[in-house]
């Protein structure tokens, strides 16, 4: 299949040096959005560290996996031939924290006037501008995911913007992580550990061959589980769109040897990745660890992976394979899958066909999440579902989304630049950006 995605690395950098002004003297064009409650800045010993940088990408077409979404809790409906009504911020209420990272927070929302619950992603437009790489991590995942359908790939639903921040409307997972699931575990059983490994797979497999993108960041906290149990792959800020890239990105504890060499590599990480993960499931931690991301990367360079006992001749033989440092060599699933992964008796426990169509009446999930009421968030972390929440206050206005419409109609920037005056008769403007292209409504309407 022919590439279906074009980008340039450096377009993206030149052009956030340029910008259109658009100044208003009607106090009610421009309205303040969520009070700052995001804490941008990520601390240096932190293993979950991303490095590097991502760029901008463009798409021709839309490409969608021929499984029906059946792990969504949302079914799909076309939309009438009338003309959606444009949703702003002002129309979710937020309810619960559900996460937060280097990027900002993860929010679960409700739609005012459905009831539909969205996990709202939310980045600080300020730090978009200061530091150009948060902007093109939101803009490759606001792309991708618009693009991309899979069972087990989250949906994006909107992607919205108000003066001082950017939104991603994603699907709301109730399961919560895999990752809350297995701190409660400590480990899976390989007959369970097997049926997840199977799900990521058949996302992995998607993306590479379908999308052509390049994970790079496959670890348990990017698996999600719906409320039915099955695995949703989530958090493409660090997805490569191309055959083949030599950037370090990554998280250490499951980044590949070839991209900490900065070597040129490809898809291939991704399944070095699959393998830290499997050995991670089954033993309750990753096969290198340290306390500091450059012992990890050493370790990951110059040891041998060392099996425990009890893991059996079937998981040692796949891991072996997963974890060969020399990608050529490592078992690749997505020119293999047929031979030597669905045939690999790791995978003995599970129907791929059922699993492909997601038949839980055959073949369930093993992980079933215990869900009382979806708005209680009770598979998230507690440390994240008690903070307390700022209310949002009113979003740009309408109007003021026709001028930036007809302005951008003319320019060639990635963002205009945007003001507004000062609150409490203050002299003066607060200034922003609009974003260009970032606005987003999926096609389809999803009603529960």
């Amino acid at each position: 299949m022919a590439d279906i995605f074009d980008f340039d690395e450096e377009e993206l950098s030149s052009k956030l040096a340029k910008g259109l002004t658009i100044v208003t003297n009607e106090k009610d064009d421009i309205i303040n959005g969520y009070m700052p409650i995001v804490n941008e800045d990520q601390e240096q010993d932190d293993l979950d560290n991303r490095l590097g940088t991502s760029y901008e990408v463009n798409f021709d077409e839309i490409y969608e996996a021929n499984e029906s979404r059946q792990n969504s809790s949302v079914n799909v409906k076309s939309l009438s031939t009338n003309t959606p009504k444009k949703l702003t911020i002002q129309d979710f209420e937020p309810i619960k924290v559900l996460g937060k990272g280097s990027y900002g927070k993860v929010i679960l929302v409700k739609d005012k006037e459905n009831g539909k619950l969205f996990a709202q992603k939310q980045l600080k437009k300020a730090s978009m501008i200061v530091n150009t790489a948060n902007y093109e991590r939101t803009l490759t995942e606001r792309t991708i995911l618009e693009r991309v359908r899979h069972p087990n790939i989250v949906k994006l639903y909107y992607a919205l913007q108000d003066f001082d921040k950017v939104y991603l409307m994603l699907e709301y997972l109730e399961g919560g992580e895999l990752f809350h699931h297995l701190s409660q575990e400590r480990i899976l059983s390989e007959k369970v550990a097997c049926f997840y490994i199977a799900e990521m797979i058949l996302a992995l497999r998607h993306l590479h061959m379908n999308a052509g993108v390049i994970y790079r960041d496959l670890k348990p906290e990017n698996c999600m589980l719906n409320r039915r149990g099955h695995l949703v792959l989530t958090d493409f800020g660090l997805s490569k769109v191309s055959n083949e890239s030599n950037s370090l990105f990554g998280t250490a504890q499951y980044i590949a040897p070839e991209v900490i060499k900065g070597e040129t590599y490809d898809s291939q990480c991704d399944w070095w990745s699959l393998g830290t993960v499997l050995y991670d499931l089954l033993t309750g931690s990753p096969p290198f660890t340290g306390n500091n991301n450059k012992k990890i990367m050493d370790k990951v360079l110059t040891q041998k992976v060392k099996f425990p006992f009890y893991l059996s001749q079937d998981a040692r033989d796949l891991l072996s394979k997963l974890l060969n440092k020399n990608p050529a060599k490592r078992l690749n699933c997505d020119t293999n899958f047929d031979d030597k992964v669905k045939t690999h008796r790791f995978f003995r426990y599970i129907n791929w066909d059922l699993l492909i169509h997601q038949n839980d009446e055959l073949q369930p999930p093993p992980l079933r999440p215990i869900i009382t009421n979806p708005e209680l968030a009770e598979n998230f972390d507690e440390e994240f579902t008690s903070m307390k929440i700022t209310p949002p206050s009113s979003p740009l206005d309408y109007s003021l989304f026709d001028r930036f419409e007809e302005s951008r109609s003319d320019s060639t920037s990635s963002y205009i630049t945007i003001k507004k005056p000062k609150p409490n008769a203050e002299s003066g403007f607060d200034e922003s950006v609009y974003f260009n292209n970032f606005s987003y409504t999926h096609e389809e309407t999803f009603l529960r």
